[in-house]
């Protein structure tokens, strides 16, 4: 590589991230604050140590995705051919290598196993099953929540007792007889020469503490590079210190303000320990951000300004930017939806891609009124962080109580129905969609008496014919709804081990009924909530291929942008999530949450929050978000919309749109405190 192509990438980078690509001895820790550019950093310093003489060879990149791997060492490559030699992949890519080579100090000899989280899966199947763990009449979890319960136990460096308070507390009592299947799990895997998913980064810690092996892979590596490094577990974190602890070259990327994934393991305090472990440490931050406007950035800056620890930088960038961020108030989360999905088509009609736009919330329920929204606009739309509310097997169920309720004659939707109780065959199925068309009491008494031997059977049969002639047709739906969830909460609780994320759906699917008079245009609604793809074409002037809008969680939004975006449920509650409210370091992590929400915005950015929600079925009243209702915060932005479905609905001047923002939402709630029945 020439001079002149050194001076090229020198001029491609400012000061800060050239002083990281140039810093290659000694350990070195980058704080990279949203979208100030760390992958052209980690990409350039490969460029620059091979300029240096450092062989490719020697030089380790560990990111978390193979993906992201390939693609930063890609690009270099195409500066410089020798990139391509340099060892670059996931943490367990690495461990499967350096376990296949010295596989005889952990001992295990001739052909490794590895194994998939399937297999690991069906493992933990056939241990419970020979252990008679599954003929206990209490519950046991399946083998998919088996493996997530061990594994989660490993990469967050916790007991199985405290991965079940938090995760699965309906699995407690069983706590003692998952810690004996853990035990048994390793011994089955040595035994049988295998090794699964977790295992790889336990083994090449433990490989790792070895002298000789030690020796011999630092040796070959040294130079180390880790990226995303907030978002490291403990083992991983002492894998990267292991394997620079002799020559200290070692350099980790990482914002601490975007450690968002403490639920899979991630240990953001990595980022705060690396200094003690290497007291040599040079520190370089990344300020300038390449993706938001100043004014975007500022709500960001104040937001995080909050956290009690963290690395302090300020992000600025040239761009100004011409908009403000807006804040907006809303009745209920409908009219909040409705307000969204409108503005969604206004930026749509004035040319901005409807890929461009994204909607980002705490928890995926919190998505449905957008999702019914955008369809009612025949605006197409994609959800990530989980299936669309449709899609999901408990709501599919519950709807299809109602489809039966609407019309006895829906076959496809009584066979559902049918299929979630015990004992079912055809002829039964046939039977029971007679007795429900007549709802004849006495047939139905004497069909199950004379026909059904089995008494599990003939009860279950019993309460489903009950629940249907309960369903008058006056009466109201959200009664109608609760009468159904009341009747399937006990088969959610059996068919699925996560049912209490589940129940969060059930609720909204019950809020939401809450706004209809009419069970049959509750289901027409509702089942359009398939994204119209083919009505694109519909909104004026635009391709009939264009891609959707983004509805996505916070969490499956990282590492993205939208032109625009618009954040919404911005209720305690909501975020920061109400299971958080209670621990420090939760709250700590939902502050972290909003401010990766803020920074995916480039141009335009709207938040949102809705005075009426429910709580038990119960209305309320919501308040701001702590994090935005702070004065720094509030400071730096602009007022939105406050929207109500008449002027005397409002009821008082308070509520007036022109309302000065630092005391339009203190005024509110004053405002609830006093009137909250006008709206019950």
């Amino acid at each position: 590589m020439s001079k002149l192509q050194i001076d090229d990438i020198k001029k491609r980078l400012n000061p800060s991230q050239w002083d990281a690509v140039t810093t290659t001895e000694g350990p070195l820790l980058v704080v990279a604050g949203a979208g100030t550019g760390k992958t052209r950093v980690i990409e350039y310093r490969c460029l620059y140590m091979i300029h240096k003489g450092i062989p490719p060879e020697n030089i380790l990149l560990l990111t978390f995705t193979r993906k992201a791997a390939r693609e930063m060492l890609g690009r270099a490559s195409l500066h410089e051919a020798q990139c391509r030699k340099i060892e670059g992949g996931t943490f367990h890519s690495f461990a499967y290598r350096i376990i296949k080579k010295y596989k005889q100090v952990i001992g295990l000899s001739g052909n490794i196993s590895f194994i998939d989280e399937a297999d690991s899966a069906d493992a933990l199947h056939l241990l419970a099953s020979r252990s008679g763990y599954l003929e206990d009449k209490l519950r046991f979890p399946k083998k998919d929540t088996l493996r997530s319960i061990l594994s989660m136990s490993i990469n967050r460096n916790q007991s199985l007792h405290e991965v079940l308070s938090r995760d699965y507390p309906h699995f407690l009592t069983l706590a003692a007889k998952l810690g004996d299947l853990q035990k048994m799990y390793a011994e089955y895997k040595i035994s049988r020469n295998m090794v699964d998913y977790d295992d790889m980064l336990i083994y090449l810690k433990f490989l790792l503490n070895d002298p000789e092996v030690n020796k011999n892979v630092s040796a070959q590596f040294r130079y180390c590079m880790v990226d995303e490094f907030q978002d490291t577990n403990k083992i991983q974190a002492d894998i990267i210190y292991l394997l620079a602890r002799d020559h200290h070259n070692c350099m980790a990327v990482g914002d601490d303000t975007q450690s968002i994934y403490s639920f899979r393991g991630a240990y953001y305090k990595n980022m705060f320990n690396f200094p003690k472990i290497f007291p040599d440490t040079k520190i370089v931050k990344l300020e300038y951000n390449y993706r938001s406007t100043q004014p975007i950035l500022d709500v960001a800056n104040a937001v995080i300004e909050g956290e009690k620890q963290k690395y302090s930088k300020v992000l600025f960038t040239t761009c100004a930017g011409d908009e403000m961020p807006t804040l907006s108030y809303f009745k209920d989360p409908f009219t909040e939806a409705e307000r969204v999905a409108a503005k969604i088509k206004d930026y749509h009609d004035e040319g901005v891609s409807l890929n461009k736009i994204g909607v980002l919330y705490r928890s995926n329920y919190l998505s449905l009124p957008v999702q019914m929204a955008l369809s009612k606009l025949n605006i197409p739309f994609a959800v990530y962080g989980g299936m669309k509310f449709i899609e999901t097997a408990h709501i599919k169920d519950v709807l299809s109580f109602l489809k039966v309720h609407h019309n006895p004659h829906d076959e496809i939707a009584l066979a559902r129905v049918l299929m979630l109780l015990e004992g079912i065959g055809p002829k039964t199925a046939e039977k029971v969609k007679e007795i429900l068309a007549k709802k004849d009491k006495a047939g139905t008494a004497e069909f199950l008496n004379t026909t059904i031997k089995s008494p599990s059977v003939r009860k279950g049969l019993s309460r489903l014919v009950e629940l249907f002639s309960s369903l008058d047709e006056a009466e109201e739906l959200e009664r109608k709804i609760k009468k159904v969830i009341h009747f399937y909460n006990p088969i959610l609780k059996q068919k699925f081990d996560d049912y209490p994320v589940r129940q969060d759906d059930l609720k909204a699917f019950e809020e939401i009924a809450g706004t209809y008079t009419s069970l049959e245009q509750f289901l027409v609604d509702f089942i359009t909530l398939e994204p119209p793809e083919r009505s694109v074409k519909e909104l004026k002037g635009k391709k009939e291929d264009e891609h959707p809008v983004t509805l996505s969680t916070i969490h499956s939004a990282k590492g993205l942008e939208w032109e625009v975006v618009f954040i919404i449920a911005l209720v305690d509650g909501g975020l920061p999530v109400s299971y958080a409210l209670n621990d420090e370091e939760s709250i700590e992590e939902e502050r972290r949450l909003l401010y990766v929400a803020v920074t995916r915005a480039k141009k335009n950015l709207h938040l949102s929050m809705h005075n009426e929600g429910r709580n038990g079925g119960v209305s309320c009243f919501n308040r701001l978000s702590r994090f935005i209702s702070e004065p720094r915060v509030m400071d730096k932005l602009t007022q939105g919309e406050v929207w109500y479905e008449d002027e005397a609905q409002a009821g008082d001047a308070c509520l007036a749109a022109k309302m000065d923002k630092e005391g339009l939402y203190h005024k509110m709630v004053d405002y609830f405190d006093t009137h909250g029945e006008d709206y019950l």
